[in-house]
């Protein structure tokens, strides 16, 4: 998310916190809100889309388990683009007529609007269709602040030729307030809508984000999930809303507090370390096959002898750099000869 606030000094004002300042750099790092999103539509495609676009899901036929296209869309994806901050989703679906629909889903979570998603959009639908031969439904969620942005189509003419794109969004600051609405009883996509939108709301003030994690958690605890969505869903908030070391503990006795005799997910502040180092070597191990990725796709089979530099590597900024250089190498040798 480019959401960068220009001043973080509501952060120092956490009462009681020796470590205020601490807090302030923890809350100024950029915040990474693409890949919840797309674990959120992986794990809750049906209350995604009946909270989004809920015409769309009232079409499907959810007896039929919705496939994922990721290789296909893998495969219209330029290597320029593999590492984009952005969350698309290609599924293939059975509506109620019997017949099938692709729908691509783009989520755009940033904190202002951006010129020229429409002709992106259009772009990928075009490239759908060219490769394989299907129209999609396309359809794009907005995770910035504005009101007034709201793009639904892409057009262009000369001397008389031309063509309207047209494409589907939904704003999530539109739901700003809406936790409570009857229509969005017992949708999990919601509580990730909350989520982000808190963050947005609270994150120069880390106390306030904590208190506002407390009460959208307690909300989730007693909406009487089950026990296998229940995780699912605190570490998806847990994803969107992170909160400096110095206030964890804190949020977890309070939330102990307020649900004594509800099982939620715990872990202890030795075994988030021990996750946090896990996750650190997972980042550092998919920027490797980000790497791969692009130049197989650019020149073919990789040489073992490449691969093998390349996964020796564990610097974070030696790997980005490396992953910007084959995207822009003109060949294999020279790639390997910056190694």
């Amino acid at each position: 998310m480019n959401d960068e606030p220009q001043s973080l000094t509501d952060a120092a004002s956490v009462k009681g916190s020796v470590g205020a300042e601490r807090i302030t750099r923890d809350m100024a790092k950029p915040l990474n809100h693409d890949s919840p999103w797309k674990d959120a539509i992986d794990q809750f495609t049906r209350s995604f889309l009946e909270v989004t676009f809920p015409d769309v899901a009232a079409g499907i036929d959810w007896s039929v388990q919705p496939k994922s296209l990721e290789q296909e869309l893998h495969e219209i994806t330029p290597a320029s683009e593999i590492r984009a901050k952005r969350v698309d989703k290609l599924l293939k679906v059975r509506l109620l007529d019997g017949t099938d629909q692709w729908l691509y889903i783009h989520i755009e979570v940033q904190m202002h609007h951006d010129p020229d998603l429409p002709r992106r959009l259009f772009i990928y639908h075009y490239r759908i269709f060219d490769k394989y031969g299907v129209s999609p439904l396309t359809l794009a969620l907005l995770g910035d602040t504005s009101r007034k942005w709201r793009p639904t189509s892409y057009h262009y003419q000369s001397l008389g030729c031309g063509i309207t794109f047209r494409f589907r969004i939904c704003k999530t600051i539109d739901f700003k307030g809406k936790l409570d609405d009857p229509r969005y009883r017992h949708q999990q996509a919601l509580f990730v809508i909350a989520a982000h939108l808190g963050t947005q709301q609270h994150r120069r003030n880390p106390q306030q984000l904590s208190d506002y994690r407390l009460e959208l958690s307690v909300k989730l605890g007693n909406e009487g999930y089950s026990p296998s969505e229940i995780p699912k869903l605190i570490r998806l908030i847990d994803w969107l809303m992170p909160l400096p070391d110095a206030l964890k503990i804190q949020f977890r006795n309070q939330l102990q507090q307020r649900l004594p005799d509800t099982a939620m997910p715990h872990i202890t502040l030795f075994e988030e370390l021990a996750l946090k180092e896990g996750l650190e070597k997972g980042i550092v191990q998919n920027a490797r096959e980000a790497i791969i990725d692009v130049l197989d796709t650019r020149f073919g089979e990789v040489p073992d002898a490449v691969r093998e530099q390349v996964n020796a590597i564990g610097s974070g900024r030696n790997l980005k750099d490396l992953h910007r250089r084959a995207i822009l190498t003109p060949s294999l040798e020279e790639f390997q000869s910056a190694l």
